[in-house]
């Protein structure tokens, strides 16, 4: 086993900050692994009674105090700006020693935020599981959700080498399986395009025609491309803003390419056409 398999202990207790369709999932992907002590933590007590109820964590409470004092990770499924407010008004009740992550899309701001409250004998190290569903809420919480899935861990200077391990651990036991560690820079700079993109091209796709025009003429390649236009968009605001000069960067580069592909057509320029088809399906078959 390698040294990150050690670095979670079952009986260790977690706390899962939210239980949405992430947290949830979290917890749920946790205690089939055997973990006896995953704690939910939520401004809605029947949310917590259904996360107790489908076996997604083992209690809970809305009142974060019966339960951040204790807990040795921390694990905030919140949206970003809610992320830094949570551990602000509760930095005083941490466990000494506790290690803190989240599973926000964005991190350089964020980070910075939380690094300059945080308490010495604490550490934050981001995390980003890269799975989700364009449904909302606990009731769409599955275990299996981020099996083969890939994480981002976001390290900075100040992180040791055990928390560090003990998020990678994490990572593993819910089952992800490509483990990578970047800057919070070079996250939110890939994360524009890997994540931000394909949603801002179903937006896009989804805002030039109604659905009386579109459901009796699309396939499955429209319904594919368009599935995460069901978005949060309370969330995913705040993602493309605290992301915007990436997102920007991205939008261009996506102009551009489709500048291109307009003027093959227009010209009916086959060869170039059949250029960039070739280029593209290359290097999807790369990665799938």
């Amino acid at each position: 086993m390698r040294e990150c398999d050690f670095s979670i202990g079952r009986f260790e207790d977690i706390a899962i900050v939210g239980l949405g369709v992430i947290g949830g999932s979290i917890g749920g992907a946790l205690m089939q692994k055997g973990f006896e002590n995953v704690w939910g933590i939520d401004i809605d007590q029947g949310i917590i009674d259904t996360g107790v109820k489908r076996g997604l964590v083992s209690g809970g409470s809305t009142e974060a105090g019966e339960i951040i004092p204790k807990a040795d990770l921390v694990i905030i499924c919140l949206y970003p700006h809610d992320t830094v407010e949570f551990i602000k008004s509760h930095m005083d009740i941490f466990k000494k020693g506790a290690v803190i992550t989240d599973v926000s899309g964005i991190k350089e701001g964020l980070i910075d935020q939380i690094e300059s409250i945080m308490r010495s004998d604490l550490e934050f190290v981001g995390g980003h599981p890269m799975a989700g569903s364009e449904s909302q809420g606990v009731n769409h919480a599955y275990s299996s959700m981020f099996e083969g899935a890939n994480y981002i861990i976001t390290p900075c200077k100040s992180n040791t080498k055990r928390a560090i391990m003990k998020v990678e651990a994490l990572a593993g036991q819910i089952g992800c399986t490509n483990i990578t560690r970047l800057s919070p820079g070079e996250h939110d700079r890939a994360i524009a395009f890997t994540s931000h993109m394909p949603h801002i091209v179903a937006l896009a796709l989804m805002s030039m025609g109604s659905p009386e025009c579109l459901k009796d003429f699309m396939g499955t390649s429209f319904k594919d491309a368009t599935r995460v236009a069901q978005i949060n968009s309370r969330l995913w605001g705040e993602l493309f803003m605290e992301n915007k000069e990436n997102v920007a960067h991205q939008i261009q580069k996506m102009q551009e390419s489709m500048e291109v592909i307009k003027q093959a057509i227009i010209n009916s320029d086959e060869s170039e056409l059949e250029k960039i088809m070739d280029t593209a399906s290359a290097r999807r078959g790369e990665i799938c």
